[in-house]
């Protein structure tokens, strides 16, 4: 038997006990017990190491110290406490317990999604000599003595370790005799991710360093030896400019190498250090200044701070290009000066570019950026300056989870954005409504700012829940593009269309291009073509894993699986007919980029898609090409649509309306209004107004219409009415359950029991189940179940704890326990 180092620390009569957060998806937190010796260490907030199970080891947080021994079972001792401060603080657990009730998943769920890689601790074998061994050696054959002998050196070594001493790979049988034999233990390490930059710096040795008059002394030192002299001269003139110098500061400025500062470290001038540098960039440019406030932005300010008094979130709605964000500057601005910390949530990445350059330019090292982009080590960074009151925290959803000290003012920007919605995996939440809850918990004021308000956010409105604060002007005077709405039903039967593009679209290209202007063309759908098609049968080229067509991508010549990623190479014949005739159906933006350069030779034509930004500063790159002016064409999916701000832009192209019209989902006709106004602001900024031109094979579409004249209260009103009548949100909450199991009869069997439980718990509210538009995704086949339900507080708690039950129901029942349950509150 195994001896365990939880057997080592006897219970004390007055025992402590703390509860802990694993993280990982059990029901509720554990309770260990404390050693005496940890006593005095243990607090709220802190990462602890301990055993769940036989022998795994976790790194979990205290979130409570008390006495009270658990009732069902024997509490497992502590094995170490990893800090000496707390990295959470009690407003960060009010948030996770909200959002694991709200959004129906485990607090080690939103544990495991809030802390950052580099806090989360990775869980590596090490073997460690038993304290009962008493060093008898006699009974151990020549390997073992070698492994145990190595442990009286060491006080532990890993198995790799053991493979090295040996000079084997198989190590497994020796180790298992020695544990046997009670000579060693195996130990479950917990090693830190985190390591923090260090770079190679130089600096002066006493008593150069601190006084100058003694330096004609090192000058003296180095006279015959002129490239250390070259050396010593390019570490003054660079350390007049700032307050370290590198070692590649000299390499460069004096043209030398390595050799030579050793040299001088010899003859003591010189001295070599690492120095700790943080991962986030420093911007230390004098602070802008900015630009005068207009009329309709000192009205917006002081309306805000008015409605302040009484409400804690304002939706701004401010129409493309009216000057939100220096609405937003002005209120980050008060609070820095008082002390507070802001949070300024964007969407995706694809949205930071051009705001973090403003905001750092204005803010310097106060401000810090915490998204998907950035590495494990810059993440643990951000979290620490979270934990010392860092001014100003840019980030996506994910920044909603650091540690806020005195967080007074939350921005959320596009608000209307799908992107805040966290999908997959748990918590499945959504940042916008997330950022509100936690407002309430800091005390803090929130803005949700968006030139196209979700419906919910301004039914909010309607109802008083939120103030609202509307810029219906663009800001210094420009006007709204001209829109110009093209029938592309026409267009073919008059045989103008050239290939996906209508005759105005390509005048209207020709004429920007002419006047050096720039142009946006957005298509919604990446890839070259979607389907692969023969032309005698009919067939096409479907994934493997998923029940969906394969994308062609002419880049890499193969085509793609949008949803598992499989790829495949091109069919040189119908493998159902045999057919050579196959043709590609469809496009997406590699299409449009390639047939632009038929009809415009001399343009430079950029890509904005999921391809073309997989890298760290890949978006960066195409944004500044194109802000630049290097770029004359963009064609992108909807990250083209969010927020950018560039002032030569002439014509914005939406190629397909109908595609975002047709998408079957509720939210179809607001999310294409959202995008098609949002794609369209870009068009005309500053002093140009520009053209927009919309290609659609229904030109009388109510959305097209309000699209045309830019008029969300029109469409908001009819929207809501529909809302209304179909029991749609923000009438009704929505709960999707998606069911997943790799054999469809499993899959039957589960849906129909657990239905069953949940409509004998709540009636007609259940709906399903159903086969989704897309019935299986990476090998699974799914089910989903709908919940639709009156929005009632008391109602959804009860809802919520049903269908936990109705989990547990199915899952007990025989040969039912690796069904997959996704529960998505508030979907779409």
């Amino acid at each position: 038997m195994i001896k365990n180092a939880t057997t080592q620390h006897p219970i004390p009569t007055e025992a402590t006990y703390v509860t802990v957060i694993l993280p990982i998806a059990v029901p509720k937190p554990y309770t260990y017990i404390v050693p005496d010796d940890l006593v005095e260490r243990v607090q709220f907030g802190v990462r602890v190491e301990v055993q769940f199970g036989r022998t795994k080891l976790y790194s979990g947080l205290v979130i409570a110290i008390h006495n009270d021994p658990p009732i069902n079972h024997k509490p497992k001792p502590l094995l170490a406490i990893i800090d000496e401060t707390p990295v959470i603080n009690q407003a960060q657990l009010t948030l996770w317990k909200w959002m694991a009730g709200y959004y129906c998943c485990t607090l080690g769920e939103v544990m495991n999604a809030a802390l950052p890689a580099g806090l989360k601790l990775n869980s590596e074998t090490s073997l460690v000599l038993s304290s009962v061994f008493d060093g008898n050696f006699e009974l151990l054959n020549d390997k073992e003595y070698l492994v145990a002998e190595a442990l009286t050196i060491q006080d532990e070594i890993t198995v790799s370790d053991v493979q090295k001493i040996l000079g084997q790979k198989t190590v497994a049988p020796i180790i298992y005799k020695l544990i046997q034999k009670r000579v060693i233990y195996v130990k479950e390490e917990l090693r830190e991710k985190f390591k923090p930059k260090k770079i190679a710096c130089v600096q002066l040795q006493e008593p150069y360093a601190s006084d100058e008059e003694s330096l004609q002394v090192a000058f003296e030192k180095v006279k015959r030896a002129n490239r250390q002299e070259e050396a010593l001269m390019a570490y003054l003139m660079i350390y007049k400019k700032q307050e370290y110098v590198r070692t590649q500061d000299i390499y460069k400025k004096a043209n030398v190498d390595a050799s030579v500062l050793k040299a001088m470290v010899k003859k003591g001038i010189f001295q070599l250090y690492k120095k700790e540098l943080s991962r986030l960039g420093g911007y230390e440019a004098d602070l802008l200044d900015s630009p005068e406030l207009s009329e309709q932005q000192i009205q917006t300010i002081d309306a805000m701070k008015t409605i302040f008094e009484k409400k804690d979130a304002i939706l701004l709605h401010g129409i493309t290009g009216s000057g939100k964000t220096r609405v937003y500057i002005e209120l980050m601005n008060e609070v820095i000066a008082n002390g507070g910390q802001v949070l300024y949530l964007v969407p995706e990445i694809a949205l930071t570019a051009q705001i973090i350059n403003r905001l750092q330019k204005l803010y310097g090292d106060e401000i810090v950026v915490y998204n998907s982009r950035i590495n494990d080590n810059e993440r643990v960074e951000v979290w620490k300056s979270a934990l010392a009151n860092k001014s100003v925290i840019l980030g996506a959803r994910s920044a909603l989870f650091l540690p806020f000290q005195h967080l007074e003012l939350i921005i959320v920007d596009e608000e209307h954005d799908p992107s805040y919605k966290q999908m997959d995996p748990a918590p499945r939440y959504s940042a916008r409504d997330v950022a509100v809850f936690m407002a309430h918990v800091h005390q803090a004021k929130v803005v949700l700012g968006t030139a196209t308000p979700s419906i919910e956010s301004y039914q909010n409105t309607k109802i008083g829940k939120y103030g609202l604060v509307e810029m219906p002007e663009r800001f210094g005077g420009s006007v709204l593009p001209e829109i110009i709405l093209v029938d592309k039903k026409e267009e073919y039967k008059q045989r103008k269309m050239q290939s996906h593009f209508t005759s105005v679209l390509i005048e209207e290209l020709k004429g920007a291009l002419e006047r050096e202007e720039q142009a946006i063309l957005f298509q919604n759908r990446r890839g070259h073509s979607p389907v692969i098609r023969c032309n005698t049968c009919g067939w096409h080229q479907e994934c493997i894993n998923c029940d969906v067509s394969l994308t062609y991508h002419k880049f890499s010549n193969n085509l793609r699986c949008h949803y598992c990623g499989y790829q495949s190479a091109i069919p040189q014949h119908c493998p159902a007919c045999g057919d050579a005739e196959l043709s590609l159906k469809g496009f997406g933006t590699e299409k449009i980029e390639d047939e632009l350069k038929i009809f415009f030779p001399d343009a430079r034509i950029g890509r904005m898609d999921f391809d073309t930004v997989r890298t760290k500063n890949a978006h960066a790159k195409i944004i500044n090409d194109f802000e630049e002016k290097r770029l004359d064409i963009l064609v992108g999916t909807q990250m083209v649509t969010k927020g950018l701000d560039f002032d030569n832009v002439g014509v914005v192209g939406v190629l397909s309306a109908d595609h975002l019209l047709q998408f079957p989902n509720f939210r179809s006709t607001e999310r294409a209004f959202q995008m098609i106004t949002q794609v369209s602001g870009r068009a005309g900024r500053k002093q140009k107004r520009g053209k927009v031109v919309i290609q659609t094979f229904d030109t009388g579409h109510p959305v097209i219409q309000e699209i045309l004249k830019n008029n969300f209260k029109d469409f908001f009103n009819r929207e809501i009415k529909e809302r209304h009548t179909f029991a749609y949100p923000p009438f009704f909450r929505l709960i999707q359950i998606t069911l997943q199991h790799k054999k469809p009869r499993i899959l039957n069997e589960v849906s129909y029991f657990f239905v069953k439980y949940l409509k004998e718990k709540l009636g007609p509210q259940v709906i399903g189940p159903a086969i989704p538009g897309i019935p299986r995704v990476r090998s699974y086949y799914l089910l989903d179940v709908m919940i639709k339900m009156p929005r009632n507080t008391t109602n959804a708690n009860r809802v919520k704890q049903i269908i936990t039950e109705a989990k547990d129901h199915v899952r007990s029942k025989e040969g039912y326990s690796t069904i997959r349950i996704k529960v998505n509150v508030d979907p779409y």
